[in-house]
């Protein structure tokens, strides 16, 4: 039988461009509520000021978008449209938002009340060409205003630069509900991490050692005695492995390696 494949981002935009919209009746005030949820990142970042926007799916035109972006001007932003941002986006982030995260992001959606999907803040980092022709890395927090049939139309956020902080061979895209109230509580419910290489999904020589051990039962500090290196060499491979496969214990971990014939 075969299986129905996950939309991309750019298949996902050019269906909303062909069908025909009525006029929104969306409250863009959520834009200002979503500012104010994630006020504590104006405290984390708090000598790096973040660049806000927000986007219209429907038109792939920015309704707003913070000035000197990457040192581009907000005009660029408001007057290209997306298409300005696809021609900075590195491409092989681009590609990886395109055919992994944002389908996954679509995925979650389907699991949340559409007049909720506000209320969920989507954080990746990306790698943006800045003016000067030099890729820096940004780390996007944004969520969603949709329609009654779970598709997001309006994607509102805020972005940081990142640049002393970026990882150049994994994106980790986490999911956070917030109270909706303000600076309140923020209940992580989703984390996953994508490789930009193949080869940085495989396991090294010793985490496929560390791995057999495990599936015969034996605890990291029975491990590392017999692999003469401490119990925190022995956790810190574990939690490689984990993130390599988005498992979450050993035993999720061990089947899959079995199931994938890793062991």
């Amino acid at each position: 039988m075969k299986t129905k494949s996950r939309p991309t981002w750019f298949g996902y935009l050019e269906n909303l461009r062909q069908r025909v919209h009525e006029s929104s009746q969306f409250s863009l005030t959520a834009f200002d509520d979503f500012i104010k949820a994630n006020g504590f990142a104006y405290t984390f970042f708090r000598y790096n000021v973040p660049f806000i926007y927000l986007l219209d799916y429907r038109t792939g035109a920015y309704i707003n978008m913070s000035d000197n972006f990457a040192g581009y001007s907000s005009e660029c932003f408001l007057r290209e449209g997306i298409n300005h941002t696809l021609q900075i986006y590195d491409p092989d982030h681009l590609n990886l938002f395109n055919k992994e995260i944002f389908p996954d992001r679509l995925d979650v959606l389907k699991k949340i009340r559409p007049e909720e999907h506000v209320d969920y803040v989507f954080s990746y980092t990306q790698r943006i060409r800045n003016r000067e022709g030099v890729y820096e890395d940004f780390l996007q927090r944004n969520c969603f205003l949709s329609d009654n049939d779970r598709n997001p139309l309006f994607s509102m956020g805020m972005i940081m630069n990142i640049n002393h902080f970026g990882n150049h061979n994994s994106i980790v895209q986490t999911v956070d509900k917030i109270d909706g109230i303000g600076v309140g509580e923020h209940e992580p419910i989703y984390k996953k991490i994508y490789y930009l290489n193949e080869e940085d999904k495989l396991f090294s020589k010793r985490e496929k050692e560390v791995l057999l051990w495990m599936a015969e039962g034996l605890s990291s500090k029975m491990i590392a005695d017999k692999l003469c290196v401490s119990a925190h060499t022995i956790i810190n491979h574990r939690r490689h492995m984990h993130d390599k496969t988005n498992t979450t214990n050993a035993i999720a971990l061990v089947s899959l390696a079995i199931k994938s014939g890793l062991i």
